[in-house]
């Protein structure tokens, strides 16, 4: 937590978007990640493991003209054998062109962040948006009694308490699930030390839907996670929508991070119509 100034100082960059440049991400999942970091010739360099792959995050900060110097001594830390570099953003990928031409580019297209109009989540205004509003207006008929909150201490043991069953009853599925269960609990217990903001719904007498991200510049929030039960219509859509109408005003954008691959949430994200995404690519230097 002591690093969180520093590393702003490199991600929280107007023309950074991606979800990689939220502190709050790379603190809750440094362990599961194996998260190491270093600074070097002006650069703040990340190194992960995921998916039992080693990996350099692209580097942040620094001069063009040091990249070649940067590379060189990460391929001599790694006895001249290669090594990777995830999460290539499309403007680092043009600054590598620039002093490093000739490089083979890899399309991470399953870590391709969705960022949307925050107003348009908000509203879900617009043809586009017809059948979401409509998931949202079958939930709000079946549960006129719901209500929305943010995530305060008052309430935040309870969201925990959600978050954690919902993870143990979809692990069997989704093994990958306890690293993200392990995440929520870093996020929740130190909630206001990474000045995260979060959502809540409830009825019927409980939480029965969260969700909580991070502002990281001027115009720009990332939502980390979000839960809900899947077996009630529009749950998920609520969550999004009220979220987004109440806790992010001072945001033109919310990213909503990338979808791994996995059909169903690639769907989900897809259908909520994103204004753009966060491309990512991948390269291994050899």
């Amino acid at each position: 937590m002591a690093q969180k100034p520093l590393f702003e100082s490199y991600i929280s960059k107007t023309h950074q978007r991606g979800s990689e440049c939220a502190f709050s991400n790379l603190f809750v999942w440094r362990d599961c990640y194996h998260i190491y970091w270093c600074e070097a010739h002006g650069f703040l360099l990340l190194r992960v493991k995921r998916n039992d792959v080693d990996f350099y995050i692209q580097p942040f900060g620094g001069r063009d003209e040091d990249l070649p110097m940067l590379m060189q001594e990460l391929r001599e830390a790694h006895g001249g054998k290669p090594f990777e570099m995830h999460g290539i953003y499309e403007f680092t990928k043009e600054r590598f062109e620039k002093v490093m031409p000739g490089l083979e580019y890899i399309e991470d297209r399953d870590n391709w962040d969705y960022v949307y109009l925050r107003e348009k989540l908000a509203t879900l205004s617009g043809r586009k948006l017809h059948g979401q509003k409509n998931h949202y207006n079958a939930f709000v008929k079946a549960h006129p009694d719901y209500t929305y909150e943010p995530i305060t201490s008052e309430n935040m043991i309870e969201c925990l308490n959600f978050g954690e069953q919902w993870c143990d009853e979809h692990m069997a599925e989704d093994p990958s699930l306890l690293c993200e269960k392990y995440a929520i609990q870093e996020a929740f217990m130190n909630f206001e030390q990474l000045e995260l903001r979060g959502g809540a719904i409830r009825f019927d007498g409980k939480i029965q839907a969260f969700s909580f991200g991070k502002k990281i510049n001027d115009d720009t929030a990332v939502l980390h996670v979000e839960k809900a039960d899947h077996r009630v219509r529009g749950l998920y859509t609520a969550i999004t929508k009220e979220f987004a109408a109440h806790a992010w005003e001072d945001v033109t954008y919310l990213n909503r991070e990338e979808d791994m691959g996995r059909p169903g949430l690639r769907t989900a994200k897809e259908a909520l119509h994103p204004e753009f995404m966060v491309k990512k690519y991948s390269l291994i230097f050899s």
